[in-house]
């Protein structure tokens, strides 16, 4: 297996991440025995992750689940401040929605993150799919091209306040007068900036704001059709962006063990709709929650489901198209990370694309 080198933004090195399982599980089950949100959970997953050599996490942020509403739900931004002081070297990447959340107070919080980590604090800014949390809190649901002005003027309020003092900012849905936030951050320019979303406001935001563009899992072919798309966009304002995509893991010894333990898993899923989701959502009607997969947000779609050689040959087809970040699920996840990592990582290492994070 030799990874191959077509594509100039190859020179940034594979980035393994995962998500924290904030929602118990990310099979997208409501089996108990399926379920741990805790803290105590995703410390154990964090510390392993780092073991391994994964480069970062995502926690993603609601209130309460949405899945099943009596469920516990980790909280996410507390919970990557506890991560902050336990941690090394893995990037901790809370995902923050407008909705709930003054761009001046994330400007903050991380801040105060990335200065307890020792600068490794990142975002990722999520415009907003569920509708239900902002209903049961009595706070304005915007429409979807809003939601995305919104995200337009809270990440460049939040990138100012990280990068100059005395900032002001006047918009629609924010106003900012000679705020000045010290300590800066310790990472420079300033904390990564993620952002995912397929619609045509989600790119060019992307293309215009963030640092790294996420894409919901989905086969290489379709992968690349939104890598260029938002390549370009970037080009033309002169930035060039880093890519990064979800997918679920599950890797055995056979093809077939795997389509087995998939068929196992899949049928634990919980397929009703999610109360309150909003259907114009771009990425609601793609893959995100596509039946017939595993995982969320693209999940198994990836085609990340076989032998370790299958799995690492699938993400060196990715990276060949230039995505290099890979934010990874599994079921049960202590267990099948690390199958992954005496698995799968030795063999992206003598691939030569992957190095032992310092």
């Amino acid at each position: 297996m030799q990874a191959k080198n077509n594509n100039n933004s190859l020179d940034a090195p594979l980035r393994l991440g995962f998500w924290a399982p904030v929602y118990g599980n990310w099979i997208i089950s409501k089996h108990p025995e399926t379920l741990n949100a805790s803290f105590d959970y995703t410390r154990q997953l964090t510390l392993l992750a780092e073991e391994i050599g994964f480069a970062t996490v995502l926690l993603a942020e609601h209130t309460f689940n949405p899945f099943e509403p009596e469920s516990d739900q980790l909280e996410t931004w507390t919970a990557t401040a506890g991560l902050a002081t336990i941690t090394k070297h893995i990037e901790l990447m809370p995902a923050v929605r407008p909705a709930f959340k003054h761009p001046v107070l994330v400007a903050k919080m991380a801040g105060n993150i990335d200065h307890m980590s020792g600068g490794r604090a990142a975002i990722n800014l999520v415009s907003g799919w569920w509708q239900r949390e902002c209903e049961a809190m009595g706070l304005p649901a915007l429409p979807h091209d809003e939601r995305y002005q919104r995200s337009g003027e809270f990440l460049t309020i939040v990138k100012g306040l990280w990068t100059q003092p005395h900032f002001s900012f006047a918009g629609h849905f924010y106003q900012v007068h000679d705020v000045t936030l010290a300590p800066l951050p310790l990472r420079k320019p300033h904390p990564t900036i993620y952002l995912g979303g397929e619609s045509d406001d989600a790119q060019r935001l992307a293309a215009s704001l963030a640092d790294v563009y996420l894409i919901n899992g989905r086969p290489v072919d379709k992968t690349q059709e939104l890598v260029d798309q938002v390549r370009e966009l970037g080009a033309a304002q002169g930035r060039t962006l880093q890519f990064g995509i979800s997918a679920f893991v599950i890797c055995r010894d056979t093809r077939e063990a795997a389509l087995a333990e998939h068929a196992r898993l899949h049928a634990l899923r919980f397929e009703e709709a999610i109360p309150g989701v909003d259907r114009k959502v771009v990425m609601i009607r793609t893959y995100a929650y596509a039946p017939g997969y595993v995982g969320s947000n693209g999940g198994t779609a990836a085609g990340l489901v076989g032998t370790p050689r299958d799995i690492a040959e699938r993400l060196l087809e990715f990276r060949e198209i230039g995505v290099t970040t890979f934010l990874l699920q599994f079921h049960p996840m202590l267990e099948e990370m690390a199958r992954f990592g005496e698995q799968v990582v030795p063999l992206l290492a003598k691939a030569g694309v992957w190095t032992q994070p310092k």
